[in-house]
């Protein structure tokens, strides 16, 4: 804790002083100096004791000093008035320091100005020294509480009583990590957080003083320690420095979280491999090891992987070339563990290339896992809001040794999705086979005699036949797709059946509609 101005008047030996300018009483005192040998010494937040010795009579030479004293930071002025000089001090002093904001002090002849001097400078140092002394006290327990705590919130917690202040942690798109919700609510309101970490405190409109510190991993700057001062107690030097050391022990906190975390997440992915490797029929410890993950050797599961899409608008397994592309799987995978915990899915993940691969309970009724599935990736895409990703899934399979299976449908899928999204093995048969098809003359000649003649015809029958496939046929379903009235669809329908030459109803052309526009799609794109 810095002295003072205010803090020196409380001095028996300044008992006679009278405060003439009471601006700037909250400036830190640093040192004593006096005049005259004063501008070319001072380095700021020096109480300048003076007797008028040498001061110039001219008034405006007088206000000159004070912008200068000011320029260079003094914390205040003393002047020993009634002495030779000046029977007191010089109005255009008091006038220059109120509108500078430079406390002015006067004294009597009766002050000494080396006892002055020197009591001063004891309460300086005193100062510095017990503000070491509680910066070491604060360092020491913040270093304990590194060892002990179980999570960000207990450092901060520790933090807050040491200082007698607020505090949160916030990542860089300013999510709360730990600290008091409601605070972390008022401030967002006022201020963008993380605030810019350049030393500066913030000022808020009612005065609340806030300010940051990165909190590095070595990686990167996962969060930022946000430390609150009410207007009534203004930040210290002791609330710097505990920062900078409260900083570092939230990022080694996260480091020791991160390298749990990778230990963990070796142990599952080894357990995913040996699922799918159909290890654990032959391995009792596997098996054990499977109960205490939480794997039901007994229970339906299935396999989801998440790939990225590429500029391309495609999803296909690839080794990793580069440094990117591992921080991109590294981020994948965290935002696919987010997600689950997010829908409370007990899942297992590994790394397979460039593709994280998901092991999930599969649920009794399939819509369940539906919605789960679209959940998980509705998170993922705001988890990940700059990087397309595929979600492919394979069929459930009820005992873990034919999981592989469900695995290489999924992959299988990877050949024929276009765009993000996600994709389901058996949504995606009908694409599989025109995929892996060989007569492709054939599929042109399809494509050509249905929808080509529709288009060639008009490009509004063409888009109706696909609305009608979309809508299982079903007419009003359609016309409400494509924002026409019913009777207009029935015209286009009349119309589609004399270039056809056959009845929408007919079995075998609502199939050749349905191939047409599968292949349609999967050429296009």
């Amino acid at each position: 804790m810095s002295l003072r101005v205010r803090d020196i008047l409380t001095f028996p030996e300044l008992a006679g002083v009278r405060v003439l300018v009471d601006g700037g009483l909250d400036r830190p005192v640093r040192w004593v100096h006096t005049w005259p040998e004063v501008l070319p010494w001072l380095h700021g937040g020096e109480l300048l004791l003076t007797t008028a010795y040498s001061w110039p009579q001219d008034p405006e030479e007088q206000r000159r000093i004070i912008r200068d004293l000011e320029r260079a930071g003094v914390a205040a002025i003393l002047f020993r008035a009634g002495g030779a000089f000046f029977p007191g001090t010089p109005a255009a002093v008091v006038e220059e320091a109120a509108r500078t904001g430079v406390a002015v002090l006067e004294a009597n002849q009766d002050v000494s100005f080396v006892d002055l001097t020197e009591t001063i400078n004891r309460a300086i140092i005193r100062t510095h020294f017990e503000a070491l002394e509680r910066s070491e006290r604060i360092h020491r327990q913040l270093t304990e509480a590194a060892l002990e705590a179980q999570a960000l919130a207990d450092i901060v917690s520790r933090l807050e009583s040491l200082l007698g202040r607020q505090a949160l942690v916030v990542d860089g798109r300013g999510k709360l990590l730990a600290g008091p919700e409601e605070l972390f609510r008022v401030l967002q309101a006022e201020v963008e957080l993380p605030p810019e970490p350049d030393g500066s405190p913030v000022a808020l409109r009612d005065g609340t003083q806030l300010f940051s510190r990165p909190v590095r991993t070595g990686a990167g700057t996962p969060a930022y320690l946000v430390l609150v001062a009410a207007p009534s107690r203004p930040f210290r030097d002791v609330d710097f420095r505990a920062a900078d050391h409260a900083s570092l022990v939230l990022g080694l906190h996260l480091l020791r979280q991160q390298a749990v975390a990778d230990a963990e997440a070796r142990v599952r992915s080894t357990f995913v491999e040996a699922v799918l490797q159909g290890r654990l029929a032959d391995d009792p410890a596997l098996r054990e090891r499977a109960q205490l993950l939480g794997f039901d050797l007994d229970a339906s599961y299935v396999i989801a992987v998440a790939v990225p899409l590429g500029a391309d608008g495609r999803a296909s397994l690839r080794p990793l070339v580069s440094t990117e592309d591992f921080r991109l799987r590294h981020r994948l995978g965290e935002a696919v563990e987010h997600a689950l915990r997010s829908v409370q899915v007990r899942g297992f993940t590994a790394f397979q290339l460039n593709q994280v691969v998901v092991l999930l309970p599969a649920e009794p009724l399939p819509s369940r896992l539906r919605d789960r599935l679209q959940a998980v990736y509705a998170l993922l895409r705001a988890h990940l809001p700059d990087q397309p990703v595929v979600l492919a899934v394979g069929r459930p399979r009820s005992h873990h040794t034919q999981l592989r299976a469900s695995l290489q449908e999924a992959q299988a899928l990877l050949s024929v999705v276009r765009g993000a999204g996600v994709w389901w093995y058996e949504d995606s048969l009908v694409l599989r086979i025109l995929h892996s098809c060989q007569d492709r003359d054939a599929l042109e000649a399809l494509q050509e005699t249905t929808l080509g003649r529709l288009r060639e015809a008009s490009p509004a029958l063409y888009d109706t036949a696909r609305a009608l496939v979309a809508a299982a046929f079903n007419q009003r379903a359609a016309a409400r797709s494509l924002g026409v009235h019913w009777n207009t669809l029935r015209h286009r329908v009349a119309r589609m059946e004399e270039l056809l030459g056959a009845s929408l109803d007919d079995p075998d052309l609502r199939l050749r509609l349905h191939l047409a526009v599968a292949w349609d799609s999967l050429r296009s794109s």
